[in-house]
């Protein structure tokens, strides 16, 4: 067997539709509301997550997999035959899930004798999911787990991804930003623009008057990134953010730059939980490094809500 496994964690954001076409192997990120705790994507799927955010009091709480989680899934896939594996990871900036992955992968790699590669995205949610898709492609194409590499390396280097919460309510909630800023930007109806930086961090980078500007100013960086960068491929995405999507339409149509909407995507629990309900976002990479076989994944990519 020449095809590598791919493994990866759910904060990816990938429905199971497209983990089972492309026969990839997920990890899931456990979330509790209270004492209940759910595995992300198997015991909780999206739209009752943000069902059970918006009416919860507190946040609830996002954990890492444990170890043994990622023993069991390289260790299933050398039992299968399987003999590399490529393991697809959070920022290890927002999470310890790539450490906890790697430490696991070294350990099954020498007790079995199999290659097995674990990879920091330095993203999260789309931005993730975009890189093991990528890699999958590759895979089902009958490539190479250094082609994989090359590839998702690209895509880490040079896509962005920006959040626009609502409000600033479940990062003060989260100690992530303080009361006073949260009550300013509340009164003063500003709305914070956030990246993940090179090394996957979250960033604060801009602040503007009301939501339209906020998503006018990120459609122009997206612009400013193609100019820079040639024609991109992007993704709109949200959790239930549909006035925020109208501005980001308006905003889009006025741009001439050399741009391709290929899907809308979900914001999952692992980033949700930080930047709420009715939060936007836009995630953009190089057409170049884009398989044109990922064209049709609206179809499994787009929210139901």
């Amino acid at each position: 067997m020449n095809k590598f496994a791919i493994v990866l964690d759910s904060a990816a954001d990938l429905p199971a539709a497209l983990v089972e076409k492309y026969e990839l192997r997920v990890v899931p990120l456990h979330v509790a509301f209270g004492t209940t705790e759910y595995a992300d994507g198997v015991d909780i799927k999206i739209e009752e997550f943000l069902d059970k955010l918006e009416a919860a009091e507190n946040l609830p709480i996002t954990s890492q997999p444990a170890p043994a989680d990622f023993l069991d899934a390289y260790n299933a896939l050398a039992d299968e035959g399987y003999t590399e594996i490529l393991s697809i990871h959070l920022s290890a900036a927002l999470s310890g899930t790539y450490e906890t992955a790697r430490a696991a992968a070294a350990h099954v790699a020498k007790q079995r004798g199999i290659r097995i590669e674990a990879f920091d995205s330095c993203s999260a949610t789309v931005g993730q999911g975009a890189m093991v898709l990528e890699a999958a492609c590759i895979a089902r194409a009958g490539g190479t787990l250094d082609e994989a590499l090359e590839r998702i390396a690209n895509v880490r280097r040079t896509h962005r991804i920006y959040f626009i919460p609502d409000s600033l309510a479940n990062l003060v909630k989260g100690g992530r930003a303080s009361k006073f800023q949260g009550m300013a930007t509340s009164l003063l109806n500003l709305k914070i623009v956030v990246t993940l930086t090179e090394t996957g961090a979250i960033e604060v980078l801009h602040k503007a008057k009301g939501m339209k500007n906020a998503v006018s100013y990120i459609v122009d960086l997206m612009a400013e990134q193609s100019r820079e960068m040639g024609p991109l491929v992007y993704y709109k995405l949200h959790t239930k953010a549909y006035k925020a999507l109208e501005f980001m339409d308006r905003a889009l149509d006025k741009t001439d730059a050399s741009l391709r909407f290929l899907t809308m995507g979900t914001i999952g629990p692992t980033i949700a939980t930080h930047v709420g309900l009715r939060a936007v976002g836009l995630f953009a990479y190089p057409e170049e490094f884009h398989n044109p076989e990922l064209d049709d994944i609206a179809e499994y990519l787009t929210p139901s809500f």
